[in-house]
């Protein structure tokens, strides 16, 4: 990733990063490892086509 496009975590595209553009911040949460953090960036299409049907946490 360079600091005017990134690549789309979805269809690997090139993400314009001056553009309108999803953000993601995975973690996974290990019980007897260290956790792993991820930075994805999104194209907003590719992340409505993910996204779509997900509810928010409670």
């Amino acid at each position: 990733m360079n600091t005017e496009s990134a690549t789309c975590g979805v269809c690997g595209r090139s993400v314009p990063l001056d553009q309108d553009h999803v953000k993601v911040d995975a973690e996974t949460v290990r019980t007897r490892d260290r956790n792993e953090a991820d930075d994805y960036v999104l194209h907003p299409r590719c992340a409505d086509a993910v996204f779509e049907g997900w509810r928010c946490p409670a």
